[in-house]
């Protein structure tokens, strides 16, 4: 790989890494939970006091009904409701999240499938879930799908106040319909500013004279900071940069995945802007829109002594494509090797710790992966997917 070489993302400018991740994780990026945050402070404190009950029979009536514990119906936030009003709350919350995080089965968009799916299941004295059922099934997958939902959030820590019988915390059983119903998802969402990006295009944005013509322009532009020429500091720099509907260019955001430092993300950030101008906006239906596109430049010293620091990154970043590969194959025991020998060589590369450690999460392998998700925090400081790193790993 030469040094100031960039990779460039097509397609729906997502690698096909995290579209695989975002399919298998439903959070990342991907269960949209990071605006109603689980109740998990609550939860922790009441849940642990329970002592294992010796009443291991499963309840259709009680004195109180269960309901989820989340964040945005804390009672401390809202002074004289009932616990009524909270559970009330809490239902319609879950409703929603739930709504918002169901993956509509192929088989059931392909035959127009709609209609109601009821689910039970057990709320345990622990707040857990348990003996999951379907008491009304539309078919075609949609029935494993509100399943896999439900399943996921208890996974990812979703809690519940048990049911109460006799001032004891009880087994009680609880239902929950999820509506299905095919929407024509729309190709643009709107900023907190009110600007329209289009996630879908026609024709995705093109720089001046062609690929050829970009690779060229980051080659011979792309200057590694003099300051740290002799540190052999080797790291890839994302930006998605924001082109504009008129060609102009704004870089949205920028992750620096090897911490390389301020010197390194102004250089990146220099280089983006001077592409200002030099784009051919995307289009759909035959109009110029805005769309955002990832832009990734590698940055390797020129000095003779970094020789082998850059060989050993263009090594490990093979095998993290291997990796890769490995994992759209649905290889994950493989995939988790290849990174994990990538890691080996670049220890600090938060990328490749992000894409072990969600594998590692579709693994049940909790502990392993926030091992990796915290790593990339005390990298970093901060994480580009911290509501979920938060949820899945505590505070």
């Amino acid at each position: 790989m030469r040094p100031g070489f960039f990779i460039l993302r097509h397609g729906r400018r997502k690698s096909a890494i995290r579209r695989y991740l975002r399919g298998q994780f439903c959070a990342m990026r991907n269960l949209k939970i990071t605006t109603i945050l689980f109740f998990l402070a609550a939860s922790t404190g009441f849940l642990s006091a329970q002592t294992p009950p010796s009443d291991t029979t499963i309840y259709e009536v009680a004195d109180r009904l269960p309901f989820p514990l989340l964040k945005s119906c804390n009672p401390a936030l809202h002074p004289g409701w009932t616990v009524d009003s909270v559970r009330r709350c809490a239902e319609i919350q879950l409703l929603s999240m739930l709504s918002q995080n169901i993956r509509y089965p192929e088989e059931a968009r392909t035959k127009n499938t709609q209609g109601t799916v009821v689910v039970s299941f057990v709320v345990e004295p622990t707040g857990r879930m348990t003996h999951y059922k379907l008491l009304k099934d539309i078919g075609d997958g949609c029935g494993d799908e509100a399943l896999r939902v439900l399943k996921a959030l208890d996974t990812l820590g979703l809690r519940w106040m048990p049911a109460i019988r006799d001032s004891m915390p009880v087994r009680m059983r609880h239902s929950i319909p999820l509506r299905f119903k095919l929407q024509e998802a729309l190709p643009y969402y709107l900023t907190a500013e009110g600007d329209t990006i289009y996630s879908v295009v026609d024709v995705e944005p093109a720089f001046k004279n062609g690929m050829d013509s970009l690779v060229r322009f980051v080659y011979n532009r792309l200057q590694y900071p003099a300051a740290y020429a002799d540190s052999c500091k080797t790291g890839v720099i994302e930006m998605s940069l924001l082109i504009d509907k008129d060609g102009s260019v704004e870089v949205e955001n920028q992750i620096d995945f090897l911490n390389l430092g301020p010197d390194f993300q102004w250089e990146a950030l220099r280089l983006a802007n001077r592409t200002n101008s030099l784009w051919t906006p995307a289009q759909y239906n035959s109009q110029p829109v805005t769309t955002t596109l990832p832009l990734r430049v590698l940055f390797k010293s020129p000095k003779k002594g970094c020789a082998a620091a850059n060989e050993k990154f263009d090594r490990a970043s093979l095998l993290a494509d291997e990796g890769t590969v490995l994992l759209e194959e649905r290889k994950q025991d493989e995939a988790i090797k290849k990174w994990t020998d990538a890691l080996a060589l670049v220890p600090n590369n938060t990328e490749w710790l992000y894409y072990r450690g969600t594998a590692l999460l579709n693994q049940n392998r909790r502990e392993e992966a926030c091992a990796d998700y915290n790593r990339v925090k005390q990298i970093l400081g901060i994480t580009w997917f911290e509501g979920v790193r938060k949820l899945v790993c505590g505070w």
